[in-house]
């Protein structure tokens, strides 16, 4: 009774490390098509999907030694031996070949993390410096355009129509204690205009200062380059961080190839592989 409990759960495991090791091949021929061997992207999106599912296969080589060793341990019949027996010899020459493909996952992935975050980098500071150029360039256009006096005197029109505009607004809020209130507390008011219309209050002349700061040509480019200098410190410091993440899987990667080495080299030496290839 005891035999055939052992040759049933020797059976079970060996069924187990197989459907583990089965269902590791089917999702590699899925991660491999289609091929894209030249491009550095799916090369890192392949290795972190082969690291990160590589511990299936390991599982399953350990679970079909286990059964081999739940099978001999138990005095189970000489086919059901055999029929463990016969896999050792597969199990073991797979185990170290997954040991050395994720032992050269290893360097590829490194490398290719490095070469794009590079590559990342640059371009990141090559897009913020044609913006502050944009900006500049748009900066002097305006500033030749503002010494023609037809162009002054309708930018000037247009914004004694805008402080015009807005100090019928405030006005308006400042008198009432409830839309004041409301309006400071309008989510979806900007900022700048609810410190605006904090200061007016106050200060009605708070909207000079306003409109100067909202249509001086270079106070307006000074702000959109320093929200460029903001944007592109965000960029490169998410670069970075998403290179360093990464580090991860090329750790994992070098400990799955050490515990499918130690199994396949421990399981050939055993049998007797690794002297009878030296001898010959």
């Amino acid at each position: 009774m005891a035999t055939n409990t052992s040759s049933n759960t020797s059976f079970l495991l060996q069924l187990i490390g197989i459907i583990c090791i089965l269902f590791f091949s089917v999702d590699c021929l899925f991660l491999l098509f289609p091929l894209q061997f030249t491009d550095k992207l799916w090369q890192i999106n392949l290795c972190r999907s082969l690291v990160n599912q590589g511990i299936v296969p390991l599982l399953g080589l350990g679970t079909i030694l286990i059964a081999y060793w739940v099978g001999k341990s138990s005095g189970s019949s000489e086919s059901s031996r055999s029929s463990s027996s016969g896999l050792k010899l597969p199990i073991f020459i797979l185990s170290s070949l997954l040991g050395l493909i994720f032992l050269l996952i290893f360097p590829l992935h490194l490398s290719n993390v490095n070469q794009l975050k590079a590559e990342g980098l640059a371009r990141i500071e090559k897009e913020a410096e044609q913006s502050e150029t944009q900006v500049k360039n748009q900066l002097a256009q305006l500033q030749n355009q503002l010494g023609n006096d037809q162009v002054k005197a309708s930018v000037e029109k247009q914004r004694a129509a805008l402080k015009e505009q807005l100090r019928t607004q405030l006005n308006e809020l400042v008198k009432d204690d409830k839309k004041y209130n409301q309006a400071l507390s309008d989510s979806q008011l900007p900022e700048a205009q609810k410190d605006l219309l904090k200061q007016y209050k106050t200060n009605l002349n708070s909207l000079d200062n306003f409109i100067a700061q909202q249509t001086d040509p270079q106070k307006l480019a000074t702000q959109r380059l320093n929200q460029i200098q903001t944007q592109t410190q965000q960029q490169l410091q998410k670069t970075q961080e998403d290179a360093w993440k990464e580090l991860r899987t090329g750790i994992n990667s070098l400990l799955l190839s050490i515990g499918y080495i130690v199994i396949g080299w421990r399981g050939l030496r055993g049998m007797g592989i690794s002297k009878s290839s030296s001898r010959g």
